[in-house]
């Protein structure tokens, strides 16, 4: 009997997006029959009991800082499977540089958002119908590639966070993109400046689902400024924000509610008392996430943040007195940055712990689809690097910067840097 096939690649760098995929294919009718797995360890044994039965389709969400893995597997699978499988690739990567896949042995691309053209390409490929037209997906046959930006964007309300039948959840993406266009951050390629939000009755249906029908006893948000929910992302709506959290807090049997911590952040200039007092009422976590980048204002000019090393400062110090822990990013070796600059910035992680923060440190990276991405990588000289590992032996700074020096490495060279 016929028994077609979908293996999702699963990988825990990439388990978010997963998640929304499967949920855009779970509730799609038109795959009812379609068999659809996720396995994390031992897929090739999942592919090869698949190919016997009739059509499988491996589907990858590729990020930048995971090209060597996803091109290593590739080639492994077209050596053992040939044609047998169909390859389609997606993710921020796929996005910025659509030809490094096709290149790697990869039959599709996704090119943007997934929710909606994942389950088209998907269908007719069980089907045996031309992909042809789909917009956003890509093959060899075409040379010239759009911008995700310029494609049609999805209504985030029309589609599932996760993929609750499956049960493959994880947290509840509310806000997607972002109006300030970091330099150094691929958002604004892959979205543009238009923000979108997941209404707060969509949340509140999701989560008192996954109560209900998973065992849900916390929930986290994704959102790139967890601050700005509700509005067009350059300002705090605390009616919409004070909504959005009471509600959730309110499902019973819901335990935990997390917000503006890790995988989310916040703005240094949008936390306010206010803001901090309506999550201080409705949230369990005792951190927030911060995002500073820098302690030299040139440094943050270049990159376009928007905001000033002191707006960073008084956005700890109110976390503070607001009772959280702020986990205040840092980026080291950003385009731009001079030894004085790189100095102000292990000056601000000491003055940061000193107030009674911690601080996340990253390199910079010349992620592909970022204005930084031709960029020269980051690097830390000796001194930088004895003055983070005292503040990691301290326990109050976290972070793989030495794998990122070695990722922004490698980025460069694939960049032609």
């Amino acid at each position: 009997m016929t028994k077609n096939t979908l293996v999702f690649r699963a990988h825990s760098s990439s388990r978010y997006s997963v998640a929304a995929l499967l949920g855009a294919i779970e509730i799609d009718e038109r795959l009812t029959n379609l068999d659809v797995k996720a396995p994390i360890n031992d897929y090739q044994d999942v592919i090869s009991n698949s190919i016997r039965h009739g059509v499988c389709i491996v589907a990858y969400s590729v990020m930048s800082t995971q090209t060597h893995r996803v091109q290593h597997e590739v080639s492994v699978l077209r050596q053992e499977y040939g044609k047998q499988l169909i390859l389609v690739g997606g993710g921020p990567h796929a996005s910025a540089r659509p030809r490094d896949l096709l290149n790697w042995g990869f039959d599709y691309v996704i090119i943007g958002e997934g929710e909606r053209t994942f389950p088209d390409l998907v269908h007719r490929l069980v089907t045996r119908d031309d992909p042809a037209g789909i917009e956003g997906v890509v093959s060899n046959i075409r040379e010239n590639y759009p911008r995700p930006k310029d494609l049609s964007q999805i209504k985030l309300d029309n589609y599932p966070p996760f993929a609750i039948e499956m049960n493959v959840v994880g947290p509840i993406e509310v806000t997607r993109g972002c109006p300030f266009s970091c330099k150094f951050c691929c958002t604004p390629y892959l979205t543009g400046g238009r923000v979108r939000h997941r209404s707060i009755e969509n949340v509140l249906y999701w989560v008192d689902r996954a109560v209900r029908e998973r065992g849900f006893r916390r929930t986290w948000f994704l959102s790139p400024n967890a601050l700005c929910y509700g509005g067009h992302g350059r300002s705090v709506e605390l009616d919409k924000l004070e909504r959005l959290v009471r509600g959730v807090s309110g499902i019973n049997g819901l335990e935990e509610v997390y917000f503006g911590a890790f995988p989310s952040e916040v703005r240094p200039e949008f936390v306010s008392k206010k803001a901090l007092e309506i999550l201080r009422q409705y949230v369990a976590n005792k951190t927030i996430q911060i995002g500073v980048q820098s302690g030299s204002d040139k440094v943050l000019e270049i990159s376009n943040r928007h905001h000033t090393v002191a707006e960073g400062i008084n956005g700890v110090q109110v976390a503070l007195e607001c009772g959280f822990i702020p986990h205040v990013d840092i980026i080291f070796g950003l385009p731009g940055e001079r030894e004085d600059d790189l100095r102000a910035s292990i000056d601000l992680c000491y003055e940061l712990v000193d107030m009674g923060a911690k601080v996340h440190g990253h390199v910079f990276m010349p992620l592909p689809g970022s204005a930084f991405e031709n960029m020269p990588p980051g690097r830390l000289d000796e001194e930088s690097r004895k003055h983070l590992g005292e503040l990691s032996r301290k326990g109050v700074l976290t972070g793989s910067w030495a794998q990122q020096e070695i990722l922004a490495d490698e980025l460069a060279q694939k960049n032609d840097i």
